[in-house]
């Protein structure tokens, strides 16, 4: 039976699951452990279950609410869990990328690993406040994340010219290189699907 506070729980349920998948990525990168890979990546087939679910549960309820304002809410819940699912598979493109550095024994240099720690950070910080805003049910909570405006795009861009020049140097390969930009590169992409995910919250609350 498809009410609101079911698809509540689902939703903050996958938000969960979600950012468990983002720190346990990154565990697996710090640690360098290929043995923490295929958890992660029934994480993310379990996202993509939740997804479904979720989704059929709207369709659902769409059918038996007779509410404007309720239905109104539908499409905002359907884009909610669209970016976590898209933010599971950033995890699993990062996955890819640490998986071959594993393999092909790539280092980073202290500076990168410094660099890409920050972005990290800022990223699991606004994913923390909207899971936390989910499971207190109070979306309000959420106007922090946006209000931070964490300008990770020009964060982005500054990385990228830092990390191109020590490759020009010298002090990482080619191939490292270019596992560290797409890591950034897919950070900032889950980073953006979070504050969707937050502005979405707010249009709930």
């Amino acid at each position: 039976m498809a009410d609101l506070n079911t698809i509540k729980a689902k939703v903050t349920e996958m938000s969960k699951l979600a950012l468990k998948m983002w720190q346990t990525t990154h565990l697996t990168f710090i640690e360098h452990d290929a043995d923490l890979i295929p958890p992660i990546l029934q994480d993310e087939n379990r996202l993509n279950g939740l997804e479904k679910e979720i989704t059929f549960l709207l369709v659902e309820w769409n059918k038996v609410s007779s509410n404007a304002l309720e239905k109104a809410k539908i499409p905002l819940y359907a884009e909610i869990i669209g970016d976590l699912e898209l933010i599971g598979d950033y995890c699993k493109d990062i996955l890819e990328r640490i998986e071959i550095k594993i393999q092909e024994k790539l280092l980073f240099s202290e500076e990168a690993v410094k660099e890409y720690e920050e972005l990290y950070r800022r990223t699991e910080d606004a994913l923390k406040e909207v899971t936390s805003a989910l499971e207190r049910g109070s979306y309000s909570a959420v106007k922090e994340v946006l209000r931070k405006d964490e300008h990770i795009d020009t964060l982005v861009d500054l990385y990228r010219k830092r990390h191109n020049q020590r490759m020009i140097e010298g002090l990482c390969s080619p191939m490292a290189c270019n596992m560290f930009l797409n890591m950034l590169d897919f950070t900032a992409a889950v980073y953006y699907h979070t504050k969707k995910i937050a502005k979405n919250l707010l249009k709930l609350a």
